[in-house]
């Protein structure tokens, strides 16, 4: 990217997420690596062994507020 990118020049944040519900079995994870690609957004999601989905992201924030 170019130094003049809008992405380059704004600050990124990062968020660790834990969702509660019922979130395992229903494809939660794949739902958010979709998005999160599709906005470009990096970071990881998991299933949890207590039955939650834990995950972090990482993007500027306007775009982490979207996901």
């Amino acid at each position: 990217m170019a130094a003049d990118d809008p992405l380059c020049r704004e600050p990124l944040v990062s968020v660790e997420f834990e969702v509660f519900g019922k979130v395992q079995g229903v494809y939660f994870p794949k739902y958010v690596r979709d998005i999160c690609l599709q906005l470009g957004i990096c970071g990881w999601v998991k299933n949890s062994k207590t039955g939650t989905i834990l995950g972090k992201m990482q993007g500027p924030q306007a775009l982490v507020d979207q996901m």
